[in-house]
């Protein structure tokens, strides 16, 4: 299993429209071939914080997940909602 951890801090004045754009992702990414878990979630003490938390069969399926146009999007367009870039978290348990 592949575990992805992704941080993005949201400019306030985006968050609804940021909100918009990543339910997209998150319903397509839930429907990709290999996919355990893929959440999205707010921090409690920081409400401009979020975390993607994503669990993959493998990492043939975490590739092929980085190939999906609603992953391309989310790459292509994520710096229209951000004020840092995303901070990214790979962790493989079975190595």
């Amino acid at each position: 299993m592949i575990v992805v951890n992704v941080r993005l801090t949201v400019d306030p004045n985006k968050r609804t429209d940021y909100l918009a754009f990543i339910d997209n992702l998150v319903k397509n990414s839930l429907n990709d071939e290999g996919n355990l878990a893929y959440g999205h979630y707010q921090d409690v003490n920081n409400e401009n914080q979020y975390l993607i938390l994503e669990h993959w069969k493998d990492q043939a399926a975490l590739d092929a997940h980085l190939k999906t146009p609603h992953l391309i999007n989310f790459k292509e367009h994520i710096g229209e909602y951000t004020t840092a870039a995303p901070e990214l978290l790979f962790l493989n348990p079975n190595k």
